[in-house]
């Protein structure tokens, strides 16, 4: 459990980290366009973890223990974004407490069910940029 709550430690620091390059690409390279074209553009920015089974056979997609979306935007890079904020401080000054996501997965997602916790031995997370545009007439 320990290792799982450091790996899930670590994802979210990459998750929060590739969200925010992501969003400051987008931003930047948008930019011109949406304002040159006046469109009514939407954005979302989400993180997707699959959680896999570890039990003696390839890891793949089918076999998904669960499975947790995050929501990293909108919001403007450089920004503050309390509304998806994750609470982390208690996590980042004593390595002994278990991270948002290992509770977020263990007491939501798996609903404290501890056997399917612990046939977890793979994550797969996939950071997605959403664009929408609604176009009128």
């Amino acid at each position: 459990l320990r290792t799982l709550n450091e790996q899930l430690g670590q994802a979210e620091l990459w998750i929060s980290r590739r969200g925010r390059e992501m969003a400051t690409a987008y931003s930047l390279a948008a930019a011109q366009p949406r304002h040159l074209k006046q469109l009514d553009e939407d954005v979302e920015l989400i993180a997707t973890i699959l959680f896999l089974p570890t039990n003696g056979i390839a890891v793949s997609r089918d076999h998904i223990v669960s499975r947790i979306d995050i929501p990293l935007f909108p919001g403007v890079p450089g920004e503050p974004d309390d509304s998806n904020a994750r609470p982390k401080e208690h996590f980042e000054n004593d390595p002994e407490a278990w991270c948002p996501l290992f509770l977020d997965l263990y007491e939501r997602a798996l609903q404290k069910d501890a056997t399917k916790l612990l046939s977890i031995g793979a994550l797969c997370i996939d950071v997605a940029l959403i664009q929408q545009q609604l176009r009128s007439w």
